[in-house]
């Protein structure tokens, strides 16, 4: 008799601020342990257009799923042009320290991240695990979207988030805004 290989979902990762309040057509989750500090408004002032940011550093344990999901619920304040995209990625480490052994040069804490030792965020991203691309439409308010499936390389490493949609993200807080991380886990019966 053939076996059977379901898929079941592991306890996510909510990448989110302190401010992140799920309600509406935000809400990403209701199962969560405790969030991951991943702040997209910069300081209140909004994540520009070509500017980054990264999450926490994050321990996904030496036993883990072999696939994540990433799905996303972004808020703009201006008009924003459908088809453009925020870019995910993925820093994988070897070492459990914040700072240290970080693909692509973050630091481990929450906040801007500009590339790697001098060099600009479009000339380090090649260096980072590539998860996929939030693709916009023209709604000016909160969008979910799907951004891909990916295989963490590394037991630690940290979210990082690229604006490409032309628009800034998240104007002036990111109160509606975060990132669900989904271990995708498969079970053979």
């Amino acid at each position: 008799m053939a076996n059977e290989v379901l898929i079941k979902n592991g306890v996510p990762l909510l990448f989110q601020s302190s401010v992140y309040v799920p309600t509406g057509n935000n809400v990403l989750t209701l199962e969560t342990t405790t969030p991951v500090d991943l702040t997209l408004d910069e300081g209140g002032t909004g994540l520009s257009d070509a500017a980054a940011v990264n999450s926490d550093k994050v321990d996904l344990q030496a036993t883990r799923a072999a696939r994540y999901s990433v799905i996303a619920a972004l808020e703009w304040f201006a008009a924003i042009t459908a088809g453009l995209n925020v870019d995910f990625y993925w820093s994988p480490s070897q070492h459990s320290s914040a700072g240290i052994g970080n693909a692509g040069h973050p630091d481990g804490v929450d906040g801007a991240w500009t590339g790697d030792g001098g060099g600009t965020v479009a000339e380090t991203v090649p260096q980072l695990q590539f998860i996929g691309s939030f693709i916009t439409t023209d709604l000016q308010a909160v969008q979910i979207a799907y951004v891909g499936t990916f295989s963490p390389i590394a037991r630690y490493g940290q979210l990082i988030v690229v604006n490409n949609s032309g628009t800034l993200l998240c104007g002036t807080d990111d109160i509606e805004s975060g990132v669900l991380m989904t271990p995708l886990i498969d079970e053979v019966q």
